[in-house]
């Protein structure tokens, strides 16, 4: 699927599973980067004491 193709959600669930799964891993992963620059954007703006951005659950510390 290209980045500038839209698919309604008919569409989606008229796809294969496989082609559905691929679709929802791409989207998962764009939207991980978006968040993790979001937190990094606030860090450098508020510091990192005020966010939860490092935790001991994924090792960023």
């Amino acid at each position: 699927m290209k980045n500038n193709k839209k698919l309604d959600l008919k569409s989606f669930f008229k796809l294969p599973i496989k082609e559905q799964e691929k679709i929802m891993s791409e989207i998962a992963g764009k939207a991980n980067k978006d968040q993790l620059e979001l937190v990094k954007k606030y860090d450098k703006k508020f510091g990192k004491e005020e966010t939860a951005s490092c935790c001991q659950c994924c090792g960023c510390k």
